[in-house]
């Protein structure tokens, strides 16, 4: 294996595990998102540069505090209520589609779905997210620019991952596509009273995902229904494991575990190595959701969580598929035409 390949496994482990295991140990609530900020940055071919790491948690701080205070002065009016969350998704995939990347476009959709969704049940524990999404963000830029720091990146791959040429697509009709399935997957979670926070918040970064994925196609939607099933059975054992050693030592070594293994995989030439990405993340959210301070949850609401998250992604995948099928992708230049 390359040198690179090498380096990109060591920093992956180091922050994802760095941030996972702190977390356990110190805490700090909602931890687990930290962690999966950071396997999102350390995937990245080249550190974030600190002034855009500063830019994106300030944008993180006044997102959530304006989504905390508008869906709290509309929280009385149910119909209002569900029209600005509809709204805030079109206008958080809008503001991801201009320019501003993956991150802000799901830091934008956890305030227009996840924030709305905690009021409805607590104000102020809805003011705990609004502190700690924002909070966690920061130390997983500080764990993401360490782990370059320490194992850093060649020079020739770092300017790689600047020089890639814009995906050339109509974004309006990927507005169009994007919204077509998640609006109506976010109105139902409300209308049936779901209050699986971690559900909303896998379904954001799986839009985004699918939604970076020209025309995905039913191979590469299959491919992303099966990492993401993967890695929520793999969350299930690491919950039986740490069931029978109750200990942080035990979900360090598994998330060890983990992100080597995926993170070997991910610079393999096997044919799940695209997906590697999607199914971490996925483990880190079911199972760091499970284990982790804030959650408060039992062995049967663990397994509860992976069905949920199952049926969502099958929801959401099979929606892009058919969606695909009847309003497919075109390119910038096809609009014109």
């Amino acid at each position: 294996m390359p040198t690179d390949a090498r380096r990109s496994i060591l920093r992956l482990t180091f922050g994802t595990v760095g941030v996972f295991g702190l977390g356990l140990l110190l805490d700090w609530p909602l931890s687990f998102l930290g962690a999966v900020f950071a396997a999102l940055f350390l995937q990245a071919p080249a550190a974030m540069p600190i002034k855009v790491a500063a830019k994106l948690f300030l944008f993180a701080i006044l997102l959530m505090l304006a989504s905390w205070i508008v869906f709290s002065l509309l929280a009385p009016y149910p119909l209002v209520f569900l029209g600005a969350v509809a709204i805030a998704i079109v206008l958080s995939f809008t503001w991801s589609l201009s320019g501003a990347g993956i991150l802000p476009g799901v830091l934008a959709l956890m305030a227009a779905m996840m924030i709305p969704n905690i009021i409805v049940q607590s104000k102020e524990l809805a003011l705990v997210l609004v502190a700690w999404i924002p909070g966690n963000l920061l130390i997983a830029g500080f764990a993401s620019a360490l782990s370059f720091t320490l194992f850093p990146a060649a020079p020739n791959v770092a300017g790689g991952g600047q020089e890639r040429a814009a995906a050339d697509f109509d974004p309006v009709r990927r507005l169009v596509r994007m919204s077509m399935v998640t609006v109506p997957f976010a109105m139902a979670f409300f209308l049936f009273g779901l209050s699986a926070l971690l559900v909303l918040f896998f379904v954001a970064l799986l839009s985004q995902q699918l939604a970076a994925i020209p025309a995905a196609g039913k191979k590469v939607a299959i491919g992303m229904l099966t990492a993401n099933l993967l890695g929520a059975g793999i969350a299930i054992v690491f919950y039986e494991i740490n069931v029978i050693a109750p200990s942080v030592v035990t979900s360090i070594l598994l998330t060890t575990i983990l992100c080597v293994v995926l993170g070997t995989l991910s610079k393999s030439d096997h044919q799940l190595a695209p997906m590697a990405g999607s199914a971490l993340t996925t483990v880190i959210i079911v199972y760091g959701g499970s284990i982790a301070p804030f959650s408060d949850e039992a062995d049967v609401k663990s397994i509860v969580r992976v069905v949920q998250i199952g049926i969502s992604a099958m929801i959401v995948i099979v929606a892009y598929t058919v969606v695909d099928e009847f309003l497919p992708e075109r390119s910038s230049a096809a609009q014109s035409s």
